[in-house]
């Protein structure tokens, strides 16, 4: 086992419209202070706008960037897209197998920065549509991407072991998003990090 993985908070942006925002500038700088004050220096951003309508909410990367460093998973289809994301402020991004157009966009991410990661999108079976991805299965698409060049992978706890056996090696980075009541409460998960939603972390007084 790699021991006792990094605890990561997941910010989840809900979505927005035209008469709601979910979170104002006081509010980011409120949220910002109490992460701050609990020694978290990294964060997860999951932004269902970008995922589900290829809308991501850059601005507010824009303003946690200089206070964390940010994940982004933010749904982008092709490679060229984590340009904008990578301007905005993100250190890594993560491209999910629901979104790609085809699992080969990992390639042409990677020729345009190197922090580009693989999230593998799991509901009871392999989430995507793309070339590469529909029909086929999970082993297959992780090592996939692992030709690709990807080095750095999120998945949901539920399969952590079964990804991290298909990796077989620690050339890549592991990480596991707790997405099931309990899950961020386990301590016998081998990764790097453990990605947990920071409304938990803040009722539980949980630290880094």
């Amino acid at each position: 086992m790699q021991g006792k993985p990094e605890i990561m908070p997941l910010l989840l942006l809900r979505g927005r419209t035209a008469l709601w925002k979910e979170y104002s500038k006081k509010e980011l700088s409120a949220l910002s202070k109490r992460l701050r004050d609990r020694n978290f220096e990294k964060l997860y951003i999951l932004d269902i706008d970008g995922i589900e309508r290829n809308k991501p909410q850059l601005d507010i990367v824009q303003s946690l960037c200089n206070d964390f460093s940010i994940s982004y998973e933010a749904g982008p289809r092709r490679g060229a897209n984590v340009i904008d994301l990578v301007i905005a402020g993100a250190d890594m991004v993560y491209m999910g197998t629901y979104c790609l157009e085809s699992l080969d966009e990992i390639e042409v991410a990677l020729s345009l920065c190197e922090g580009v990661g693989l999230k593998v999108d799991w509901n009871g079976g392999l989430l995507g549509r793309g070339v590469g991805v529909e029909g086929t299965s999970m082993p297959e698409v992780v090592r996939g991407a692992i030709r690709y060049g990807t080095k750095d992978m999120v998945t949901p706890v539920e399969i952590v072991n079964e990804v991290k056996d298909t990796i077989g090696s620690d050339e890549v980075v592991l990480r596991a998003i707790a997405d099931r009541p309990g899950d961020e409460k386990r301590t016998d998960i081998d990764c790097a990090s453990l990605i947990v939603d920071h409304e938990l972390l803040m009722k539980e007084g949980r630290m880094e």
